[in-house]
């Protein structure tokens, strides 16, 4: 099944390749003209394919100068820590695990991976995640969310690492960015497009008085604009599907080298910890939406601060529509203490805030829709092979669980992923993951 992951990732990319390629030859014979009908059209005789080529490659180098510039910003954000080759040493350190331990870690599985690492840094982050990216002259960095290390342990937080490693192995990073980059030129020659017949419509209108003219090439807009979006659709659904394959080859590498049981126990752990996360996020939104005079959505930044004081390890979505009331309150409390002065202790914090909770989840409890108790779940719950309650799955509940995953095929790991259609996802589904690396290895 690898070797078939691998031909489906290469067959994807340059299935890619191919569509990006139909799309830059097919604006590149395309004229745009605003004293005929439609404005655009297709005109052998009058196309510039050269104009064309070197406008292609003019963007490829703008591109590649984003690409440099991005990831140099990446890496000056605020919230990140170099860990290797440089640590600045006044730095406070709170983490679960050494410095020294991460770096450490990463370092000798990149050498078991067969691949180098050039910098290791340390994300300030409430969401699990980890990434990586590898560049010419900036060698290859990888991340890690400082949210992934306090809800995972040693050895899965070493999957993870060498689950990015894998992408490094893969050159996954080079794939993007070169896959990638016709699609950039593509989409600013549509961009282009649309602004030239736009400008054909109003000059229909404002300057000829022709209604019936700017009708027409209205239609026209249109009709070219779900052209291009379809055509810029299946690119990308290509690209999505190498992705996913990408993400599934990672898994196998971990897998290869620190074990099944420790990369199935890390996916699934992050799994539920963004599905917490999310509940936590839709009650937060609701709990805002309460707000008579609110003129907009909550806004992400104070999401992530609220986020920030959820227990680092709460995996249960129950334990999470109950504490989000106390953490939006308290959030919202302690901020205005930070920003405006106001004189309140953690304790005046707490005793405004309690009083409050029981109320909001019995409204909470009446906004909600009703249940349908009979309507069998979606998804297979992991934690009920948990049998010794330790939020880590032994060989032997492993077992059960692929048990309950084969017997339910219809049947996903967690709700978020229930309706979601995985096809124009860069992810595969953690169901997906988790049978890959079962049926890889045999289990």
């Amino acid at each position: 099944m690898v070797a078939e992951v691998k031909r489906e990732k290469i067959v994807a990319i340059y299935a890619f390749l191919i569509m990006d390629f139909v799309q830059i030859l097919f604006v590149s014979l395309l004229y745009l003209d605003e004293t005929t009908l439609f404005v655009v059209g297709i005109d052998f005789s009058r196309s510039n394919p050269l104009v064309s080529i070197s406008l292609f490659f003019a963007i490829i180098v703008m591109q590649i100068i984003l690409v440099y510039f991005t990831a140099v910003q990446t890496l000056r954000q605020g919230d990140l820590v170099e860990l290797h080759p440089t640590y600045d040493t006044e730095t406070v350190w709170k983490g679960r695990y050494s410095r020294e331990s991460i770096v450490n870690w990463t370092l000798n599985l990149a050498k078991k991976s067969g691949v180098s690492v050039s910098k290791v840094y340390l994300m300030n982050s409430p969401l699990p995640n980890a990434f990586t990216f590898s560049l010419p002259f900036l060698g290859s960095v990888v991340v890690v969310h400082s949210n992934t290390l306090e809800v995972l342990n040693e050895a899965e937080v070493k999957a993870i690492i060498t689950h990015e490693l894998g992408h490094i192995k893969n050159q996954d990073s080079i794939i993007q960015i070169f896959t990638r980059m016709p699609s950039f030129f593509v989409d600013l020659i549509y961009l282009y497009v649309y602004f030239r017949i736009g400008l054909g419509v109003v000059n229909a209108v404002l300057i000829s008085g022709d209604l019936y003219l700017a009708g027409i090439r209205l239609v026209a807009l249109g009709g070219f604009f779900m052209l291009s979006r379809i055509l810029a659709a299946v690119s990308r659904f290509f690209m999505q599907k190498a992705s996913r394959a990408a993400e599934l080859l990672s898994d196998y590498h971990a897998a290869s080298v620190l074990g099944q049981e420790a990369t199935i126990n890390a996916l699934i752990r992050l799994g539920q910890r963004v599905e917490t996360i999310t509940v936590l996020i839709d009650e937060i939104r609701w709990l805002e939406s309460l707000n008579p005079e609110r003129t907009s959505t909550i806004a992400n930044a104070e999401l992530m601060r609220m986020i920030t004081q959820y227990p680092l390890d709460g995996i249960d979505e129950v334990n999470a529509r109950e504490v989000a009331p106390d953490v939006f309150l308290s959030t919202r409390l302690t901020h205005m203490r930070k920003v405006y002065g106001v004189e309140l202790s953690d304790e005046q914090i707490r005793k405004a805030v309690e009083p409050a909770i029981p109320g909001l989840h019995k409204k909470r409890a009446k906004a909600e829709p009703d249940s349908e108790p009979l309507k069998e779940p979606q998804t297979v719950d992991w934690r009920k092979v948990d049998y010794d309650k330790d939020r880590r799955l032994s060989k032997e509940e492993l077992a059960d669980l692929l048990k309950l995953l084969r017997e339910n095929p219809q049947k996903m790991l967690f709700d978020r992923e229930v309706g979601v259609n995985f096809h124009t996802l860069g992810h595969p589904d953690f169901r997906r993951r988790v049978l890959f690396i079962a049926d890889e290895f045999g289990m």
